[in-house]
């Protein structure tokens, strides 16, 4: 067991004993709350990165997003114009000039064998 005198010292000093525990905790405490504030700055500080990269990819694919819907619109705008200009060449069938007979024969060849 621990001898009397051992346990006399300690009775003695128990009050500064138990100041310096105290203050090792609260020492331990500040040091603990200081070093989770620099972790805490350091995950900010990655977390913005990623912010910025996320939103840089995000301007980009708005940018591509409308580069592409312009070049839709001038694709629906080209088909619209052959389908214009289709139907004038359709409603112009039959208003041209007769052919001659032996045009109007190869034609006749042509057309009777793709129908």
């Amino acid at each position: 067991m621990i001898p009397v005198r051992i346990w006399g010292w300690v009775l003695r000093n128990l009050p500064g004993l138990a100041l310096v525990s105290v203050l090792a905790g609260v020492v331990w405490t500040v040091a603990d709350a200081f070093q989770d504030r620099t972790h805490l700055r350091a995950e900010l500080a990655a977390t913005q990165a990623d912010l910025a990269t996320a939103q840089a990819s995000l301007q980009q694919a708005a940018e591509t997003a409308r580069i592409h819907r312009a070049h839709l619109d001038r694709a629906a705008d080209e088909a619209r114009a052959w389908v214009a200009l289709s139907n004038d060449l359709q409603q112009m069938e039959g208003r041209d000039a007769p052919l001659s007979p032996l045009l109007a024969a190869t034609a006749g060849r042509l057309f009777s064998t793709s129908q």
